[in-house]
């Protein structure tokens, strides 16, 4: 019946309905391809960052030696005093901080670091409380090798790889060496080379519970520069072995590769494998 206007009421056109359900799964079909191109991009670069920081560390790890040999320091004395419970001369691992018990049962796992290394700090921020569990479950021999070859390359620091590794040993010296190294990673400056001031040093053995007349001998400690030596023998170890930057971990004595090392899947599994003789 015609409508009051007289043109009535018309059928939908199904041909032109069909098209229109076309084009709106065509244009669905085009959206979904565009979604899946962004997320294979968003997936590409996400792996182009993750290679480019493990490159990153390699490349940054081998360029920063060249310039060790601008630190000026006095000759080696094996006979230097050193921290409570750090290895001796003759030992393998020399000058080295030990954590767990050596024992023909356990691997034995050493990791070169540099305070100052910003990869040493985003190692220690995913590897520390890891290493440091194996350590003290008697699974792995733990040695933390210290060298201060970046003072000579950030002369702005104030040499604070060495007076931050001269604190650290009087810090062990009042029994808190593992949380004393954990906080100065943990309060690595926003820009390299900053570095710490004498005070913050002082302040940071306050922090992990130096308290009384234990804070009055690590203060003591410090101020006198009791240190220094260990710190000189460390480092000259570290150039003498030909270690090629920081962080450089070794297995049982074979260096570990830096993709294992930067995982604490990867380096947890190989830990154990070398345990097992696997």
């Amino acid at each position: 019946m015609p409508d009051s206007t007289g043109a009535g009421r018309k059928r939908p056109d199904a041909t032109s309905t069909k098209a229109k359900a076309a084009a709106a799964r065509a244009e669905a079909m085009k959206a979904e391809k565009a979604r899946q191109r962004r997320t294979s991009v968003l997936i590409g670069l996400g792996l182009l960052v993750l290679i480019g920081l493990v490159i990153g560390a390699v490349v940054y790890a081998n360029s920063q030696t060249s310039t060790t040999a601008a630190i000026t320091l006095p000759a080696p004395d094996p006979a230097a005093a050193l921290p409570k419970s750090v290895l001796p001369s003759t030992d393998a691992v020399a000058y080295g901080v030990p954590y767990g018990t050596l024992s023909a049962s356990v691997s034995t796992v050493q990791v070169w670091e540099d305070f100052q290394c910003p990869f040493c700090g985003q190692f220690e921020a995913t590897q520390a409380a890891g290493l440091q569990k194996l350590a003290a479950d008697g699974k792995v021999f733990l040695v933390y090798r210290p060298t201060i070859f970046l003072d000579s390359g950030l002369p702005q620091s104030n040499q604070s790889s060495a007076r931050a590794t001269r604190a650290w040993g009087c810090a062990i010296d009042g029994g808190v060496g593992e949380k004393y190294h954990n906080t100065i990673f943990a309060n690595q400056p926003a820009t390299e080379g900053d570095g710490w001031s004498d005070q913050q040093l002082l302040d940071f053995g306050k922090s992990v519970g130096i308290t009384g007349d234990a804070y009055v001998k690590f203060a003591a400690c410090y101020n006198n520069k009791t240190y220094n030596q260990w710190v000189t023998n460390s480092y000259l170890t570290f150039t003498n072995n030909g270690v090629t930057g920081t962080p450089t971990g070794y297995l049982n004595g074979k260096e570990i590769p830096i993709e294992t090392l930067s995982d604490p899947t990867k380096l947890k599994a190989a830990v154990e494998a070398a345990a097992s003789g696997s």
